[in-house]
């Protein structure tokens, strides 16, 4: 199948695509035609060649759908792979999909849709899944994605720029994601688990924002005590920022 009859096949999933080589024009035409194939290499852009995505676009890669806000460039020499050995962190461990690339994806900002089976849930309930994505240096960060059971989705809109090398789905109650004590600025969360007032004991002023695990903002303050007395119980993801926009991230249980 020429790629040209691909295009008219999948409108406005790919957009420009400067100088592909013969072998990055297979990689993507097989990709396409053949979801089902087994994990592995499923993208390889060589190097004197690039992807770029529109703002009107999405490229979607083996369960993963990437649509920038903005025109987004893919360069050269990075592959993009797809393994179901779940990635780990002390006794925690993701679902059996995770994608990997070569090289760090960064400065990304829009929306990822990332697909999964229900065989590949590594016993996480589907309800608890939350997104997670490992910068260049190794460090996980979840995002409280939106889940569609119907689809086996999650999504998660990215409004600051995003790197990533790795990102895959694991349990909120499990996460990958290490509470994070930035500089010298220790930050204690308590009580947690909690029923009512949670509690930010740090040295610098902190502005809070608590999401539920379908990636909705139920709580925004500077106070470094919130009332979340008035919130269903479950488990939320609390983001703090400090005057340097240094950010921490806590899984929050209410009770």
């Amino acid at each position: 199948m020429p790629i040209s009859v691909l295009y008219q096949l999948i409108p406005n999933k790919l957009t420009t695509i400067p100088k592909f080589s013969t072998k990055t024009k297979f990689y993507i035409l097989l990709f396409y035609c053949l979801p089902f194939l087994a994990f592995g290499q499923i993208l390889t852009i060589t190097d004197d060649s690039s992807i770029s995505i529109s703002e009107t676009s999405s490229l979607s890669v083996g369960g993963l759908d990437l649509a920038p806000d903005l025109a987004y460039t893919i360069d050269g020499s990075n592959d993009i792979f797809r393994s179901s050995t779940p990635a780990t962190f002390n006794s925690n461990s993701s679902i059996d999909r995770v994608f990997n690339t070569s090289f760090a994806l960064n400065n990304f900002i829009g929306t990822i849709t990332f697909q999964y089976l229900e065989t590949e849930l590594n016993g996480t309930p589907e309800a608890d899944l939350i997104l997670e994505t490992e910068n260049d240096e190794g460090i996980w960060t979840s995002h409280p994605a939106a889940i569609n059971e119907s689809d086996n989705t999650l999504t998660y809109t990215f409004d600051t720029p995003l790197e990533f090398k790795r990102i895959t789905a694991s349990s909120v109650n499990s996460s990958l994601t290490i509470e994070q004590v930035v500089g010298i600025d220790a930050i204690k969360i308590y009580p947690n688990p909690t029923t009512d007032i949670l509690y930010i004991v740090s040295n610098s002023p902190q502005r809070s924002v608590l999401f539920n695990v379908n990636n909705q903002k139920v709580l925004e303050s500077s106070s470094k005590r919130l009332n979340v007395s008035g919130l269903p119980s479950g488990v939320y993801i609390l983001y703090t920022t400090n005057n340097q926009n240094q950010l921490s991230t806590f899984k929050i249980i209410k009770k």
